[in-house]
């Protein structure tokens, strides 16, 4: 390879916090989030140990999003050992520190350890998401980043990748060209550049089988997979519904245009399976003639409805419905009717009323008739009281 053989990552909520300092940051899914009311945002690493003196450090990746407006300092410092002098505010006397007792110690305020950084040498840079770090060396390395946004948007850093020792394509090449060359030398950084977009490759090449996991790829990937299994409207599902309804996009349709895919794409989007009526079903029950009015008043006049019932506690308003109907046209059959019902707490007369949904047997309560007659009564509801009329 042509990276550093070996590397530090942060991507998780246990890496930000390890022996490490934040300020005014949050940390949800186990990225960094800057604050959203205009403070500062600072982390600060405790060392990063490379386990050998005079390491020379390969290259810095921070793979985050960065609102128009907003600033990401970044600062490094590399040593061989945790020892830095300081000014002791007496008579312009300096000090000897441990530099990471000096970070962790929660007595200091965060910004006296940001000009400590600054104090003993550490390089800053500005929005930099890439960086060859030929030119720091030393056993350990410490990073910060500080973020200051007065944007609505937050700043997002979703992982940083540390890589170590220094790997240069120089290296790879007649010992002709390598003598009396330094390790920042100009040769060095120019073969740096095509050396960074073939490593970026390379691991794209390497990683590809993580970009088809639902479960892990990014957001932009998910919905490149989404529209390639022709999962339309992918931003009404939200992330966490669409990773899952990825994973079973294959089945759902391989049975596409069935009453088992709308049962279970329904299921996916809700969380709850749905009650599913076929009309031409209906047509060989023995009561069909006796209620046929109402009974295609409920569910349909034609063998092309079909009928899907679900809770109104699944569906907040009429953008949820219609949502929801786009969801169902997805993989029904062509040419047919849906018929989306929401059941409400209410019972209304020639209108579905199912016992457990919104229907239920109950004792001493008391019934309302209109708005002013009342009456304390056993309510009993039988099944044959559900069918065909409320």
């Amino acid at each position: 390879m042509a990276s550093g053989a070996k590397s530090f990552v942060i991507n998780r909520e246990s890496d930000w916090r390890y022996e490490s300092v934040l300020s005014n940051l949050n940390i949800f899914n186990d990225i960094l989030l800057s604050p959203q009311n205009g403070e500062n945002g600072i982390y600060i690493s405790g060392a990063f140990d490379s386990e050998q003196d005079e390491t020379v450090w390969h290259r810095l990746r921070i793979d985050m999003e960065i609102p128009s407006g907003a600033i990401v300092n970044i600062r490094i410092y590399a040593s061989d050992n945790f020892k830095a002098m300081m000014p002791s505010g007496e008579g312009g006397k300096r000090v000897e520190i441990d530099i990471n007792e000096y970070i962790t110690n929660k007595n200091i305020d965060i910004n006296r350890k940001i000009d400590m950084l600054d104090y003993i040498g550490a390089e800053k840079y500005v929005n930099l998401d890439d960086l060859l770090m030929f030119n720091f060396k030393g056993r350990y390395l410490w990073i910060c980043l500080e973020i200051i946004n007065y944007e609505k948007e937050r700043v997002k850093i979703k992982s940083v990748k540390i890589e170590f020792p220094r790997v240069s394509f120089v290296d790879y090449l007649p010992e002709i060209y390598r003598e009396g060359e330094k390790e920042d030398s100009f040769l060095a950084r120019y073969l740096g550049i095509f050396q960074s977009i073939y490593v970026d490759l390379e691991d794209r090449i390497d990683n590809t089988p993580i970009n088809f996991d639902a479960e892990r790829t990014s957001q932009d990937f998910l919905n490149w997979i989404a529209d390639w299994l022709s999962v339309k409207n992918t931003s009404i599902w939200g992330e966490k519904k669409l990773r899952v309804l990825i994973k079973e996009a294959v089945s759902i349709y391989k049975m596409k245009g069935t009453k088992a895919s709308i049962s279970k794409i329904v299921k996916e989007y809700t969380g709850i399976e749905p009650i599913i009526v076929e009309q031409f079903d209906i047509k060989n029950n023995q009561y069909y003639q006796k209620q046929k009015k109402q009974v295609e008043n409920l569910f349909g006049d034609n063998g092309y409805v079909f009928t899907v019932i679900l809770g109104d506690k699944y569906i907040d308003d009429t953008e949820d419905y219609v949502e929801l109907l786009k969801v169902i046209s997805s993989v029904a059959p062509i040419d047919s009717i849906c018929n989306l019902v929401v059941l409400s707490d209410k019972i209304y007369l020639d209108y579905h009323c199912y016992i457990g949904m919104n229907s239920y047997i109950a004792q001493n309560k008391e019934l309302i008739i209109g708005e002013n007659i009342k009456d304390t009564t056993t309510l009993m509801l039988t099944d044959s009281d559900t069918k065909g009329k409320k």
